[in-house]
């Protein structure tokens, strides 16, 4: 995923498996500067693990096998090692995606930009922890419905825990002068603000003013960090909940095209073939017809 990152460190995600979740395992023992908008968890399963976190310049952290961090939306971090990575398991999660977790998106904004979990420290917590790591594993990748909501509370679970333990810890004025960091926290306000507001007539204006900023200044910023513009990135979440609503109801296509926030019927089938190379009719007859075997790629 490295080929991602793009000039200002912002990585994108693209979501294999399962919608708003992907776990994968790695080895690299160097990884460059990057963010996300994904809460990323990473459990070390062997060696070592050493990751540098820019949003405090002296913030380097060594992991031992059994340990876990969470890294939270926005924090600038690499892996720097002068030796081999050990195995590690790395869980990344969209939050705003997913109304059954929508709860802990404001807790989430309180913890800090990273929590290292040690296993000395936390023996039962990380315990238990592990435990729903590994069931995660065991159901990644499985179609089943029941079991893919089953994968989304053990995310929330962990992330209750995590919160649970570190909630009181942080204290913010350790990167409040962090011009990209703030740069970043305003960027990840608006793109939670588009996605909790897909449905309605949102415009680049209102979004500036949202994050503080001319309009002007905002549109470069936002492309800058994001890699395309708001417009794109606003058309593009809204035809994602478009794939989400054809292949989960049974509502019209005019119904969906107005609840992703298309006021147009015409603009919507011409906006959804462009992204997708079929009409939203075809994109619901191969999901459903493909449910048992494959689905259509939607990142």
């Amino acid at each position: 995923m490295i080929s991602d990152i793009n000039a200002q460190s912002r990585e994108h995600i693209f979501y294999d498996t399962l919608k708003g979740v992907l776990l994968y395992h790695n080895d690299l023992a160097d990884y460059p500067l990057h963010w996300h908008n994904e809460v990323e968890l990473i459990l070390l399963l062997s060696g070592s693990l050493k990751l540098k976190f820019h949003n405090d310049s002296s913030a380097v952290v060594n992991c031992m096998p059994g340990d876990i961090i969470l890294i939270a939306p926005g924090t600038l971090h690499e892996y720097i090692s002068n030796s081999a990575g050990g195995e590690k398991l790395i869980l990344l999660f969209d939050l705003a995606n997913y109304s059954q977790v929508s709860a802990l998106v404001p807790l989430i904004k309180t913890l800090p930009p990273y929590t290292h979990i040690s296993q000395n420290a936390y023996p039962v917590e990380v315990a238990r922890l592990h435990n729903y790591f590994w069931e995660i594993d065991r159901l990644y990748g499985q179609r089943d419905e029941f079991q893919q909501i089953s994968v989304y509370s053990l995310v929330s679970l962990i992330l209750a825990q995590i919160g649970s333990m570190h909630l009181n810890d942080y204290n913010t004025d350790a990167i409040s002068a962090d011009p990209q960091r703030k740069n970043i926290n305003k960027l990840i306000e608006v793109t939670n603000y588009i996605d909790s507001h897909r449905s309605d007539d949102l415009t680049v204006e209102q979004l500036a003013a949202l994050a503080g900023f001319s309009k002007f200044h905002f549109e470069r910023l936002f492309k800058s960090y994001m890699g395309i513009s708001c417009y794109q990135y606003i058309t593009k979440r809204r035809v994602l909940m478009a794939q989400e609503l054809l292949g989960d109801t049974d509502l019209s296509v005019m119904d969906i095209a107005l609840q992703s926030g298309f006021f147009s019927l015409s603009t919507f089938n011409r906006v959804f073939k462009e992204m997708n190379k079929c009409s939203p009719t075809e994109y619901r007859k191969l999901y459903r017809t493909g449910a048992d075997s494959s689905t259509p790629a939607q990142e």
